[in-house]
C-alpha cells in the first residue's frame, strides 16, 4: 500500500490515483475561487471567471503532479510548452461545455462547471499521460 502513495512509479494505476487526488485538490482550488468571484460580482461573467478560475488551478496542478505523480521525461522548455497546449484544450473544453450547460441548458454556472471539471480531468490525465509524462 505504501507504494501507492510514497515514491516514484510509472504505473499508470498509481499515477491516475495519485492524479485523482491532486486533481480533487485543484479542483477545490478552481471551484473556490470561481464561486469566489460567482458570489462577489454575480454570474454574467461567468466565462472569464472560469478562465481566471482555470489558470490558478492549472498552477496548483502542475506543480504537484510535478512533485508527486509524474518523473520528467522531457527538458523543461519543451515539457512546459506540451502541458501549456494540453491545458489550452483543457480550458478550450472547460469554456464550451460550461457555455453549453449554461446557455442550451439552462444549467447554474456554479453546477456546471462541477461537472465539467470530471470531464476535463480525464482529458488533461491521459493528454499529459500519453504526451508529457510518457
Amino acid at each position: 500500500m505504501k507504494h501507492w502513495v510514497f515514491g516514484r512509479t510509472n504505473n499508470a494505476r498509481i499515477q491516475f490515483f495519485r492524479y485523482f487526488f491532486v486533481g480533487a485538490s485543484s479542483a477545490v482550488v478552481d471551484l473556490t475561487i470561481y464561486g469566489a468571484l460567482l458570489y462577489a460580482f454575480g454570474s454574467q461573467l461567468y466565462l472569464f471567471y472560469a478562465f481566471v478560475a482555470y489558470m490558478f488551478g492549472l498552477a496548483w496542478n502542475h506543480m504537484f503532479c510535478l512533485c508527486w505523480v509524474f518523473e520528467r521525461k522531457h527538458s523543461r522548455r519543451k515539457e512546459y510548452s506540451m502541458v501549456f497546449g494540453i491545458a489550452m484544450g483543457g480550458l478550450f473544453w472547460t469554456e464550451l461545455l460550461l457555455w453549453i450547460g449554461v446557455s442550451f441548458f439552462g444549467g447554474h454556472p456554479f453546477f456546471t462547471k462541477m461537472a465539467v471539471l470530471f470531464i476535463v480531468l480525464l482529458w488533461n490525465f491521459s493528454m499529459r499521460k500519453k504526451f508529457v509524462f510518457h
